[in-house]
């Protein structure tokens, strides 16, 4: 083969060669370029903490005022109207009711003094019928023991150291006293010779001048000595025992 030719063989290879040297260095920025070099992470901006707080802070802030201002709706302004009424309304309720108790409280209190000042104003025209008509009229005494009684004790007082027999006086033979005066000497002979029962208040110690006047409130006793009948002798059994000396035998 001639040298002219392998010379340009030769130019030809290693210009071939070349170009795919070239080619391939081409190639190899061709796929680096497009690659971009990687970048640092950008940095996130610090937050600060209290941030958030003084927000929400200044976010509630203008509700508030604005509630306290009074901005509210027209359902709401009449809604709480109507509460403030039943409220009110409430509050006079309980006050009436309050008030009713004390006064139905006030009326029975004054239905209770009614019935008492009846009833005593009942008592007090009986007493004083019964006064006027029995306890204080003179009456004839029938039994010798108290027309005895009256003329030993005759000077002694009542309660208030008044005289309970003024003077006697006598319709014929019989002796004339009144049911109250009878009462009051008996009971002012048993305080002064100390006969009231020191246990018993009401119970009366008779001795020998009150068994002669009320023999049946006497303890009665049977032929062994048995006690076959207690001692009844009280204040308020001596009105009834005072009875047989204003009656007039058969």
């Amino acid at each position: 083969m001639p040298s002219g030719t392998a010379s340009v063989s030769k130019k030809s290879v290693s210009s071939s060669k070349t170009s795919k040297k070239d080619a391939s260095q081409l190639d190899v920025v061709v796929e680096v370029a497009p690659t971009p070099a990687p970048t640092p992470a950008p940095t996130p901006a610090p937050t600060p903490a209290p941030t958030p707080v003084v927000e929400t802070a200044h976010t509630d802030a203008p509700v508030e005022s604005a509630v306290d201002a009074g901005v509210i709706s027209p359902l709401q302004a009449e809604t709480l109207a109507l509460l403030e009424m039943a409220h009110s309304c409430q509050n006079t309720l309980q006050a009436l009711i309050k008030k009713a108790r004390s006064t139905l409280s006030n009326i029975k209190k004054l239905e209770r003094d009614i019935k008492r000042l009846e009833k005593k104003g009942k008592r007090g025209s009986t007493r004083t019928s019964n006064g006027n008509k029995g306890l204080q009229q003179l009456k004839p005494i029938y039994t010798a023991e108290m027309k005895s009684f009256f003329e030993a004790h005759k000077d002694l007082t009542d309660n208030d150291n008044a005289s309970i027999v003024d003077n006697l006086t006598y319709d014929s033979d019989h002796l004339l006293v009144s049911r109250k005066q009878a009462l009051k000497l008996v009971t002012s002979y048993i305080r002064n010779h100390k006969l009231q029962d020191a246990t018993n208040k009401r119970k009366i110690n008779m001795d020998a001048t009150l068994q002669s006047l009320f023999p049946e409130l006497c303890s009665v006793k049977d032929k062994k000595g048995k006690i076959v009948q207690e001692e009844n002798c009280f204040y308020n059994t001596l009105m009834k025992a005072l009875s047989r000396h204003f009656t007039a035998p058969a």
